[in-house]
């Protein structure tokens, strides 16, 4: 069969080791940003008709329901969120196994298209093995990577993959204009190129790519290279344009005022600027030795360093050190330098030097700037170590044992680390022994752990669970105490496990003090304190409404509860008369207290103004026969006092 073909070969060892590396992944149901981009989008979850929707506003509104600025400038992807919608309509609804085999797939046509473009324009001199040549070393040392796992076993890294493979696509596609002088690749090559920045916007630094590419390794002229890159510059700015229209800005340079989604909050300039660095810094580490491997790498897992630390001082060395090779090889075009150059382009868009990325780092952020590291490390096997080693059957031994020793413990790291993605349960619960001072992932382990034991049957198992859960979340309490969503979960557990339920209220309290109009804080209190018994803890159920009217006395159900209190508990129908009139011109729609108001008119003998009350009722609902009953009574009183 022709597709077993001695020429074939190295294409179809690449498809299988993309499905060696990712194949348990098949089983992994959704996970982390999976549920923003997927499982709980609303736009995604309309299937073909959510596509229009999901083109016109920012990516994360079919999450939340409405437009929210949580990190600088935005989020526009809108094509992966289109690809999740297609497979929604396609299947008849979710199904994460079919959304994991096609981020395998795509992964797979990824490594072909980079082992296709360098074996077109890297020669390998004769004699020499396909196996052991750069082309095919590169790539396999791209795929196997481990740092890679978050985007390929993360369902929603699809957007990752779509970004780099449509703009590789664009530039085999240029390479095919330069070799046929035909306009269509050309347009096509646009096409693509638009696609990729549709997937995510750091695609757009293929704008400097491509004509870095062709100057490299083609006989392009410097005409063809001017004409080519503002081609690819004016799609750019389409794309650009386009964005502006659907969010409105840009760049509004607005950061927000949250610790976790603007990592440097709290930074001084040095911190700032230190940090980006020590991070740059750990990328290269990470591009080496790829352990510990975590999804998580916010605050404090990052710990913020100075300018002057030596963390900052070794990176920012290292990157000065890469940087004059890579000029001073230049002219010579030093696939060294071509490395070097990629790196530093695609990794400069997320290096938070440009704008906030909302978080230090990502391993998700070095998918696309590894393929320069591999280009590299597979120029320095084949370049270099036949410096080193003179003996042509020796130094061939020597590449292949590297390249298979290389590829192994590459592999099993990444089959390893596939199994963690399984679910958020099993993420949150074995990252955050990596990421012990990260304030998200401890609070995301004790959320996932707590509802665990909510739904754990068996009293060992849940006691554990619980008690796990209150580590994590005291934990994450401790390194920040406006940690809200931690202080949340925290009153949460300590109401459910401990039974305490005023200091699960003061949780909430802490809360509110930084944040007076979180709507979860308000309802989760008022949940706990309808727990108390009424007849014994009405003073303190009173002091506690009276400070959540202090934070916020807009709020109906705080009214409508202490009018409530006041006038069943207490005895003091004018207190009662203010709250309820205040509950109902704030929420004219909650028919229970206009029953209460009414009663309390009674009460002070005001039955006039009771059943104007009541009929205003019984509007909203003709049927309710409590209503109607209360109606009758007062008119038979208004009848009696008349007579």
């Amino acid at each position: 069969m022709k597709i077993l073909s001695a020429k074939n070969l190295p294409h179809l060892l690449i498809v299988i080791f993309a499905f060696l590396l990712y194949g348990n992944t098949l089983t992994n149901d959704y996970a982390l940003d999976d549920l923003i981009v997927i499982k709980d989008n609303a736009f995604t979850k309309k299937g073909l008709s959510g596509i229009g929707e999901i083109f016109s506003y920012d990516s994360f509104t079919g999450f939340f329901g409405t437009e929210k600025k949580l990190v600088a400038g935005g989020r526009y992807r809108p094509l992966s969120l289109a690809t999740f919608a297609v497979e929604y309509a396609l299947l008849g609804g979710l199904n994460p196994g079919f959304s994991h085999l096609v981020n395998i797939i795509l992964y797979a046509i990824t490594g072909l298209l980079i082992f296709i473009i360098f074996s077109s324009l890297v020669k390998s001199p004769p004699g020499k093995p396909w196996y052991i040549g750069l082309p095919f070393i590169a790539t396999m040392l791209f795929m196997a990577h481990p740092v890679h796992t978050e985007v390929v076993a993360n369902i929603k890294g699809r957007d990752e993959i779509l970004a780099l493979l449509f703009p590789l696509l664009s530039v085999w596609l240029v390479l095919r204009y330069l070799d046929k002088q035909k306009l269509l690749h050309l347009l096509l090559a646009n096409v693509f190129f638009f696609l990729g920045v549709l997937s995510k916007e750091n695609a757009i630094m293929f704008v400097a790519v491509v004509p870095l590419t062709l100057y490299f390794f083609t006989r392009a002229s410097l005409k063809q290279n001017i004409t080519i890159g503002i081609t690819l510059v004016f799609t750019a700015s389409v794309f650009v344009f386009i964005r502006f229209l659907v969010l409105g800005y840009l760049n509004s340079g607005e950061l927000p005022k949250e610790l976790l989604n603007n990592p440097f909050l709290d930074a001084t300039l040095s911190q700032k600027f230190g940090t980006i660095l020590y991070t740059l810094g750990l990328y290269i580490k990470l591009l080496f030795i790829p352990h510990p491997l975590t999804h998580d790498y916010y605050p404090y897992h990052i710990p913020l360093v100075s300018l002057v630390s030596w963390q900052a001082i070794l990176s920012l060395l290292i990157y000065a050190s890469l940087i004059i090779y890579a000029a001073l090889k230049f002219s010579t075009k030093s696939m060294a330098s071509y490395g070097i150059i990629f790196y530093m382009l695609t990794l400069f868009i997320v290096s938070n030097l440009l704008f906030s990325v909302g978080t230090f780092m990502n391993e998700r952020f070095i998918y696309m700037p590894s393929l320069g590291f591999a280009l590299v490390i597979a120029w320095l096997m084949v370049e270099k170590l036949p410096l080193l080693i003179k003996n042509d059957t020796k130094y061939k031994s020597v590449i292949r044992w590297s390249l298979v020793t290389i590829l192994f413990l590459f592999t099993v790291r990444t089959y390893t680390r596939n199994f963690v993605w399984k679910d958020n349960l099993t993420l949150f619960t074995t990252d955050v022994h990596v990421s012990e001072n990260s304030i998200k992932c401890n609070v995301s382990a004790g959320g996932d752990l707590q509802k665990k034991a909510m739904a754990e049957t068996d009293p060992v198992k849940q006691e554990e669970d619980y008690q796990l859960s209150v580590k994590y979340l005291e934990k994450a309490i401790s390194i920040y105490p406006k940690a809200g969503n931690g202080l949340l979960l925290y009153g949460n557990v300590i109401s459910l496990y401990k039974k305490d339920h005023k200091l699960a209220i003061e949780q909430y309290f802490k809360l509110l003090e930084f944040d007076p109009y979180n709507n979860n804080a308000f309802s989760n209190t008022m949940l706990v304190l309808g727990s108390l018994d009424n007849a014994t803890e009405t003073p303190y159920k009173i002091s506690v409404l009276k400070r959540l009217y202090a934070v916020n006395p807009e709020n109906a159900d705080v009214n409508y509860n202490l009018g409530k209190l006041y006038g069943q508990f207490r005895g003091m129908p004018d207190s009662a008369s203010f709250y309820l009139e205040r509950a109902i011109s704030i929420n004219p729609g909650n028919i229970a207290v206009y029953k209460d108001l009414g009663i309390v008119y009674s009460m002070k003998g005001e039955y006039s103004r009771a059943m104007d009350v009541f009929t205003r009722a019984q509007k909203i609902d003709p049927g309710d026969q409590q209503i109607l009953q209360n109606i009758m009574i007062t008119q038979r009183i208004m009848d009696q006092n008349k007579k």
